[in-house]
């Protein structure tokens, strides 16, 4: 299928004329004589795509109206190519469909106040949708979030989020397909802007479940990157986070049993971690006075305990094949919060390794992290707790960065 880039730009009200009303083939084919080739080199195909469409074909009419929209093998014909579309999609033409919900989309945002616009786009979207084509569902969600904060209604923001919701695959980490990406990219950018507009808390903790799936994919930066200051500006809303069923109690008991005293885990060459240990496993308490051992700070613990932690980073830590080609190393600490539901809150870069990728990639890696199980003050009272985890780039085998609880 053939591909098109066209630029629109609409100073004039939009009426679709009367040639799909135009069933005798004289007066079809006396239309496309006034299709003026612009590409000589063209002119075999242009002539196939004429005939198909006096023979009614409806695959030459979206082609050959979609050359008529880009003007870049005949003269620019907006009435003309909107026309053939038309024609197309009344046909089924799920292309047809797309592509003129899709203009009239474009329309819309020059002309909002003109609902007509905004009937015809939703119109052929769905009835493109229907007929299989997956990127209407991601033009028909944007369109209906537009309009709905155009109009102030939600609702509208709510039917976007529920159809981007059926999208295939869209609830898995996905490597390699942009069009679920973009997918998960707009839902999340939804949610979002749903709780904005009227602070429903459920929509922003949607939003992190999307961002955060999102950025579990093992694309570099800066793929996405822009979704990662999206998530760090939602896990610092001051609302609670916790998306992630609470582990059961054998479960929290079984993670806070001590795996050994370790001072830290190889780097690997890529995300590594080390350091001065962690608290039960080889890292000290705090000093109190003449040096003597003071209390221990309540401590959040990580699903599954210590050592998961270790090879969640390890596993999730994606070093930039670029700067491992040119040797270039460094290490980013990234400063967090467990709040008292486990949730990851406010992280921030609080060292960073004088390589903005690595800060991002830090940054990203402690955001995907599955919610903690909080931390508990002597009368079992939930309790926020204060985190850094240091992310080392390019360590060789060696010691990397240190993963520490508490300031």
């Amino acid at each position: 299928m053939r591909k098109f880039i066209i630029s629109v730009v609409m100073s004039v009200v939009i009426t679709l004329p009367t040639f799909a009303q135009k069933i005798n083939a004289d007066s079809i084919k006396a239309e496309m004589d006034k299709i003026e080739l612009s590409n000589p080199a063209m002119k075999q195909m242009i002539d196939r795509y004429k005939k198909g469409v006096i023979k009614g074909d409806a695959e030459s009419a979206y082609l050959l109206g979609m050359e008529c929209m880009s003007g870049q093998n005949v003269t620019k014909n907006m009435e003309m190519g909107l026309n053939l579309l038309d024609v197309a999609a009344k046909q089924e033409n799920a292309d047809a469909q797309y592509n003129l919900g899709n203009f009239f989309y474009a329309f819309w945002l020059q002309k909002k106040e003109n609902d007509g616009l905004f009937s015809q786009g939703v119109k052929w979207l769905k009835k493109a949708v229907k007929n299989g084509n997956n990127n209407a569902n991601l033009v028909l969600a944007s369109f209906y979030s537009e309009y709905g904060k155009y109009k102030k209604e939600p609702s509208y923001v709510s039917g976007g989020i529920g159809l981007l919701e059926k999208y295939p695959k869209i609830e898995e980490v996905n490597h390699k397909d942009e069009a679920v990406l973009n997918a998960q990219a707009l839902i999340g950018t939804l949610c979002l802007g749903k709780w904005r507009m009227d602070n429903d808390t459920i929509a922003l903790r949607d939003a992190k479940k999307w961002y955060r799936i999102l950025l579990q994919s093992k694309l570099e930066f800066p793929n996405y990157s822009n979704y990662i200051d999206s998530l760090q500006a939602v896990l610092s809303m001051g609302v609670p986070m916790r998306i992630d069923p609470m582990p059961t109690p054998e479960e929290i008991e079984q993670a806070k049993q001590p795996a050994g005293g370790m001072g830290g885990f190889p780097g690997m060459g890529g995300g590594g971690f080390g350091g001065g240990g962690f608290p039960g496993m080889g890292g000290g308490a705090p000093q109190g006075p003449q040096g003597q051992q003071g209390p221990r700070a309540p401590q959040a613990i990580f699903p599954g305990g210590n050592m998961q932690m270790q090879q969640f980073i390890r596993n999730n830590t994606n070093y930039p094949e670029n700067l491992k080609n040119q040797k270039i190393n460094g290490r980013a600490t990234v400063s967090f919060t467990i709040d008292t539901d486990g949730a990851v809150i406010n992280p921030v870069i609080s060292s960073n390794a004088e390589v903005y990728i690595m800060d991002k990639e830090a940054l990203r890696t402690v955001m995907v992290m599955p919610d903690w199980i909080p931390a508990e003050s002597e009368d079992g009272t939930p309790v926020q707790a204060k985190q850094s985890a240091t992310v080392n780039f390019g360590s060789g085998g060696g010691m990397g960065g240190g993963f520490g609880f508490g300031f």
